[in-house]
């Protein structure tokens, strides 16, 4: 075969040959491009893949570390309904002597509620002629208990003049229900788990 391709080559003009061997050369060019264009092309297409396998691991932790602090803060506030918050009237009253409001509250109790299997319990305080900073240290005293209470309602009026005011605060508590049917500790922790929120629907 290698004689007769000689003879055919030998047979060509001065020119065909030329062309054979421009026709060769691009031939063998072509022959050591592809493999190597596909050597590259794999390792390009790997790398792009190695990188979005690391995004998606960056991801992933970043999500974890969401995830872990979001199941932290459910247990924070679940934690807080294992104590019943007090007597609404006497926890206010220790609350504002705490905060220099010597004067008598006007409490009113509010019907219980359920929600969720929890009771909210809720009073109306009116605090006549108080001032703002013993106010201001009043509510940080409600926000800083242990107990699930929360203030739901503000009304400042001023009081003639100075700084005094008459006040009225909402202040809801929340206790939750240990009957069969209620949320127990170990339901209230399968929704922690879960993901669901702890406690009743904020005020």
């Amino acid at each position: 075969m290698l004689e007769r391709l000689r003879g055919a080559y030998e047979e060509l003009t001065e020119r065909e040959r030329r062309l054979v061997t421009v026709l060769g050369v691009l031939l063998g060019l072509f022959a050591l491009f592809v493999p190597s264009w596909l050597v590259l092309d794999a390792i390009a297409t790997r790398e792009a893949e190695r990188d979005e396998i690391r995004a998606v691991l960056r991801d992933i932790e970043r999500a974890s570390d969401r995830l872990a602090a979001a199941a932290a803060e459910r247990r924070a506030a679940l934690a807080r309904y294992e104590t019943p918050a007090p007597p609404l009237g006497s926890f206010l009253e220790a609350r504002a002597r705490e905060a220099g409001y010597t004067n008598p509250l006007e409490v009113t109790d509010q019907p219980d509620r359920q929600s969720g299997g929890y009771t909210r319990r809720s009073v109306r305080v009116t605090l006549p002629g108080v001032g703002l900073r013993t106010t201001i240290g009043l509510l940080s005293a409600v926000d800083r208990a242990p107990y699930p209470v929360a203030v739901d309602r503000i009304q400042v009026d001023h009081f003639q003049s100075g700084d005094r005011y008459n006040v009225q605060l909402g202040v809801v508590a929340f206790d939750r229900v240990s009957s069969p049917g209620g949320p127990g500790p170990s339901r209230a922790r399968a929704a922690v788990r879960a993901g669901g929120r702890a406690g009743p629907e904020a005020p």
